[in-house]
């Protein structure tokens, strides 16, 4: 007879293996499921560095002057730089509370920070390295950007060569910067570095120390190690299900299950005699359907009778046909099934699951390792700046999990915006089109019956009439907005999109008064072909 074991998963580990034991004389041997990533493993310093930034953003420059002062140096070991990486963490005060800790070591569980170590990487072998030469590039492992220009020694006395990409000295979503950067016409020092290299500690220091007296703003951008072996990323986070079957046919005599009907009761044990198989290998005994009837019910009594239900929801869940023989000799209290049918009534049908986190629902869709990681920082940010104000943890959960403050979100009104210039006298939005007066829309039907036509999932009814409409505040003295208005919006005009777009000229500047003031005129003398021949000139 075969025996299988089922899926194991545990929300630390998070690789998912699974293996098939089948007893025919000898063991098979164990099947191993695994997913690698497209990328390459990041040294692990880098990674921790990275993960320990997510939980406290301040403590990044702090950790990177440890680094630069060689302060791992003599790890020789990844468990070795782990173990001096989080003490070293904790004495610094940058992370301290246990959940805090929690949570940065499930994120290295499932490797959280290595997609933002990657891009700097993309981005470094896409934007950055075709603007070198092979040459430079290989001379210099770690080097500065600095006002255009490359810098290959940590003293910025001379500069290499001049670099050919203007954009590469913006911020960037993935930038940490320190320093204001007030001095040298706020230019800003970019780092060009693998931060395991021995070089790094000069330039970091040099960089960082210049970055605090207020003279440049400072940002480490990482490039790929030339020296480290490649070592495919294994992906983790996410669940695998092995389903194993015979391919023989085999019967059952289940004529004995109705026999059973007829005879007495068994009695029924307590909550607390209910005991859970120990054993890895434990034999799976089969049930009967009279037992699989309210086995779920059967199930949540059980983990919630527990002295810690979260450690028995975790034990039954990893091996759930293991234990379920035993959970099928215990009983459920009528408050629970009263509970659960009330729950079914109001909100839950059968066959769905929902779970809040301090009263707030999470989505099925983000039931993931990623999306509750971050869900629970913010949670715990949340009540973290509770306590500052006096509350206890306990309080501060109580408080959030109030449902007033859940109807409050549910029943309140979607906030609307009145986007017409009535108020301020007309004629302030230009208007680039006009469904209802516009030649272009003349073969457009114009009854509302039209909002009823069937169209492709996510496609505005062609109806002539103003229904839908986007007004986009633009400067019109920055080149990105003057792109946008001439180059994208006119493409929708001209495509015909049944949208309704118009523009407000910001009056942040003296310039965009200006610039504003000309726009309008030639508007009110000329027309809207002359502006936007104006504003493409």
């Amino acid at each position: 007879m075969s025996r299988q074991s089922f899926l194991r998963s545990s929300i630390n580990a998070l690789l998912v293996s699974t293996s098939a034991l089948i007893q025919s004389g000898s063991t098979a041997p164990a099947v191993n499921v695994a997913l690698q990533a497209s990328f390459n493993s990041p040294p692990y310093l880098l990674e921790l560095l990275e993960t320990a930034a997510e939980e406290n953003s301040t403590a990044y420059f702090p950790i990177l002057d440890r680094i630069a002062q060689g302060h791992f140096l003599d790890c020789t070991t990844d468990q070795e730089l782990h173990n001096t990486f989080l003490q070293t963490v904790q004495d610094d005060g940058h992370i301290t509370i246990s959940e805090a800790l929690s949570s940065l070591e499930f994120a290295l569980s499932i490797h959280s920070a290595a997609p933002r170590i990657e891009a700097h990487y993309q981005y470094y072998t896409t934007s950055v390295e075709p603007s070198l030469m092979v040459a430079q590039d290989a001379a210099c492992p770690v080097w500065v950007h600095f006002d255009g220009k490359q810098y290959c020694s940590s003293a910025l006395d001379r500069a290499q060569q001049y670099l050919e990409n203007p954009k590469s000295s913006e911020v960037l979503p993935l930038d940490r910067v320190l320093g204001e950067g007030t001095g040298q016409a706020g230019y800003p020092s970019i780092l060009y570095a693998d931060i395991t290299s021995p070089l790094f500690g000069q330039f970091h220091q040099t960089l960082s120390n210049t970055a605090r007296n207020g003279q440049t703003s400072y940002r480490v951008r990482y490039r790929p190690a030339t020296s480290s072996a490649a070592r495919p990323l294994a992906m983790k986070g996410y669940g695998v299900e092995l389903a194993l079957k015979r391919t023989d046919y085999i019967v059952i005599d289940d004529r004995s299950d109705d026999a059973k009907t007829n005879m007495p009761e068994i009695s029924v044990s307590q909550p607390g005699e209910v005991t859970l198989e120990t054993e890895e290998l434990a034999d799976l005994k089969p049930l009967s359907s009279s037992q699989l009837r309210g086995l779920g019910l059967k199930t949540a009594s059980f983990v919630m009778s527990s002295d810690n239900p979260f450690d028995a929801l975790i034990k039954v869940s990893q091996d759930f046909p293991k234990h379920s023989s035993a959970i099928t000799r215990r009983d459920f209290s009528e408050a629970l099934l009263l509970e659960h049918r009330n729950n079914r009534e109001v909100l839950l049908p059968a066959g769905y699951n929902v779970v809040w986190m301090n009263g707030m629902q999470v989505e099925a869709r983000q039931m993931d390792a990623f999306a509750l990681l971050e869900r629970m920082r913010r949670e715990r940010t949340l009540i973290g700046s509770l306590r500052d104000i006096g509350f206890s943890g306990p309080e501060a959960v109580q408080l959030l999990s109030q449902s007033s403050i859940a109807e409050s979100k549910v029943e309140g009104e979607i906030q609307r915006y009145d986007y017409q210039d009535g108020l301020e006298g007309g004629n302030i939005i230009i208007w680039l089109n006009d469904i209802e007066k516009d030649k272009r829309y003349q073969d457009w039907p114009d009854h509302l019956s039209a909002l009823l036509q069937r169209t492709f999932p996510g496609q505005l009814p062609t109806i002539k009439r103003n229904v839908h409409s986007a007004v986009i505040p633009l400067d019109l003295t920055d080149i990105k907005d003057i792109q946008l208005l001439v180059e994208s919006l006119q493409t929708f005009v001209k495509r015909k999109v049944p949208i309704r777009f118009g523009i407000v000229p910001t009056l942040t500047t003296a310039a965009s008064q200006d610039q504003a003031r000309v726009v309008y005129h030639l508007l009110e003398t000329y027309g809207l072909g002359a502006v936007l021949t104006y504003l493409e000139a």
